[in-house]
């Protein structure tokens, strides 16, 4: 059984890992980042992310300056490479753009955390320190965990405004954060339904058309059960125990195994939706996603075999072929390779990740030169990428809004 286009990978590059080279690479992203930026364009647009529905500029922190301005605080405080200002200025106009935007092509705010208001806002208080915007977040993130019509996943629904309201609980200490994050876990929970056919609890919801059983990383299962295990701590003995068993549990019963190999599809169960039965290989859909989401679990047999079975078909499988990135790319490929590292300890996770660092720096350098441009994002460009050479040099697996803010 095939599990996994091969198409949409390449073979691995020679090069060995080399701490300088990976250090030469951040800063030449780090540079460039700098002098593209302009107080009107923000960062341009990359050209193949040029399209008439989007924005003249790009702003959330998923694939725009927000995202940018977060990795660039990140490089310089994790490891020291320099920032030449703090962007603090450029952020409340920005934000206030971006709402107009939403609102003009929308019809209304969009209020979620990687591509909403709340992330840019939660940007903005982290720099500032702005009790008002604070204030602010607490009323975004209160509104949109608990619209009935709030998308479920990490990738603007529900999961990802609770990661902000635990990130702000992580850093104040103030109660009305854990209220927050607990409201969500509650409207998770409560759509969170036993699936007969495949003996297990899923998630339905409606997305771009359709309504499935996504079990991806950015809109389905897994960035749920992510966010639900994160801030696991906050919530009563007896959810913490249904959530460990149900999350085993589901992740056997959707895997798809082809001897020491393992991966997952988009949706569990038939779906009209396009591309469905096409089964991907990186962090939104497939087996790096579902390691980066589920590697911090307590260990359980049946589940480190798996997780150990998604690694090594990342490894066969070799790097994606598109530009690298976290969502969809070497980097976030490259994440789980380093949390099968850290959840494991075995050092061949480490060197593994370490090869496909510099894979994507080579892939980064050659897009630089045929598109005249590096392409400035967080979650889809160069800056998850510099981030993640950054914890391959650490040894470190803590992925960017995932689990580190």
């Amino acid at each position: 059984m095939a599990l996994y286009d091969a198409s949409r990978h390449e073979p691995l590059t020679r090069a060995p890992w080399s701490e300088p080279i990976a250090r030469a690479a951040i800063e030449r992203i780090v540079h460039d980042t700098h002098a593209a930026f302009t107080d009107a364009g923000l960062w341009p647009i990359h050209p193949i992310d040029r399209s008439p529905e989007r924005a003249a500029t790009l702003k959330p922190l998923y694939y725009g300056a927000a995202g940018v301005i977060w990795a660039l605080h990140r490089l310089h405080e994790a490891g020291g490479f320099e920032l030449r200002r703090d962007y603090a200025e450029v952020l409340p106009p920005m934000r206030i753009a971006h709402r107009r935007e939403t609102v003009e092509r929308d019809g209304k705010p969009l209020l979620g955390f990687t591509l909403g208001d709340a992330g840019i806002a939660l940007l903005q208080w982290r720099v500032t320190r702005d009790a008002d915007v604070e204030d602010e977040l607490h009323a975004s993130i209160a509104a949109h965990v608990g619209a009935a019509e709030s998308e479920l996943g990490f990738g603007w629904g529900i999961a990802g405004s609770m990661l902000a309201a635990l990130f702000l609980y992580e850093r104040t200490g103030a109660t009305r954060w854990i209220d927050a994050y607990r409201a969500g876990a509650d409207a998770l929970w409560r759509r969170w339904e036993y699936d007969a056919q495949f003996d297990c609890h899923l998630w339905s919801d409606d997305l771009y058309g359709h309504r499935d059983k996504q079990l991806g990383a950015l809109h389905g299962l897994a960035g749920c059960v992510h966010a639900l295990w994160r801030g696991s701590a906050l919530l009563d003995r007896d959810r913490r125990d249904e959530l460990v068993a149900r999350a085993h549990r589901v992740l056997s019963a959707t895997a798809l195994r082809d001897g020491p190999h393992a991966n997952w599809p988009l949706v569990a169960g038939p779906s009209p939706r396009p591309g469905a039965d096409v089964l991907r290989l990186q962090h939104c859909v497939g087996a790096p996603g579902m390691v980066n989401c589920f590697a911090r679990l307590p260990s359980e047999p049946r589940t480190d075999a798996l997780l150990n079975a998604a690694g090594e078909l990342i490894w066969r499988a070799g790097p994606l072929t598109k530009l690298p990135s976290l969502c969809h790319g070497v980097p976030g490929s490259g994440y789980a390779l380093l949390k099968l590292f850290a959840r494991s300890g075995n050092e061949r996770w480490l060197a593994r990740a370490r090869r496909f660092a510099m894979h994507a720096i080579e892939q980064a350098e050659r897009g630089k030169r045929d598109h005249g441009q590096r392409k400035y994002s967080l979650w889809t460009g160069d800056l998850g990428l510099a981030v993640f050479l950054l914890d391959c040099i650490h040894a470190a697996d803590a992925m960017p809004m995932l689990e580190v803010f």
